[in-house]
């Protein structure tokens, strides 16, 4: 195969700010979406474990590394996401905030949503939606959500049964989401190891702006 002129760091940009592969390879240059994805492929052989998966993962994203197909073989990539909810008033404004994290802990991708009036436990739910939101579309099939609410973490688990009418639709979203990833655990923490979440999510009240 010949040299490709494609600009890599301008490919990962691009696919960092949410365009497809299609359209990534296409404006970087790329001869197709297959030569981006062997691209990524041998970049990640250099990098640490955590961020190789990640590179991988865009790679597969552009068709390489299927199970039966060309490429290096399928691999999993497994995440860790935060969220969180903040809501001044309880109910008044609210947002929500969720990063994904690796195994070695390298902040991936973060993100914040504000969300008008709501109470404190929707804007819970609204978090923890928008990181499995997040890590779907980072390609993770391996995902552990660490929240600090307690009745968020207990009605995931089936723990606590979900008695809000507000809060039903979003119990239906999340676990209906949850079925995207081939394994999905929650953990509760301590709002002292959620620092990261609550910080986006009180941005997400104060910048007052839906994303």
């Amino acid at each position: 195969m010949g040299r490709d002129t494609g600009d890599l760091a301008y490919a990962l940009k691009l696919l960092a700010s949410g365009q497809s592969m299609a359209d990534a390879s296409r404006e970087a240059g790329f001869q197709s979406r297959k030569v981006l994805a062997e691209r990524i492929y041998d970049l990640a052989e250099s990098m640490e474990p955590g961020k190789a998966e990640i590179a991988k993962a865009g790679a597969r994203k552009a068709g390489a590394g299927k199970a039966g197909g060309d490429g290096a073989p399928k691999r999993t990539l497994s995440l860790i996401a935060y969220s969180d909810g903040a809501s001044i008033g309880n109910p008044g404004e609210a947002g929500c905030g969720a990063l994904l994290v690796d195994q070695s802990g390298q902040v991936l991708l973060e993100d914040y949503k504000y969300l008008g009036r709501a109470t404190n436990n929707v804007a819970e739910y609204e978090g923890a939606i928008l990181a499995l939101e997040l890590a779907s579309r980072l390609g993770a099939k391996r995902l552990e959500l660490r929240v600090d609410s307690d009745l968020l973490a207990n009605q995931i688990t089936g723990k606590y049964k979900v008695k809000s009418t507000n809060l039903a639709h979003l119990y239906e979203s999340l676990k209906s989401m949850t079925k995207l990833f081939d394994d999905f655990s929650v953990v509760r923490v301590a709002r002292e190891d959620n620092t990261q979440a609550d910080r986006l999510a009180n941005l997400a009240v104060s910048s007052r702006k839906r994303r």
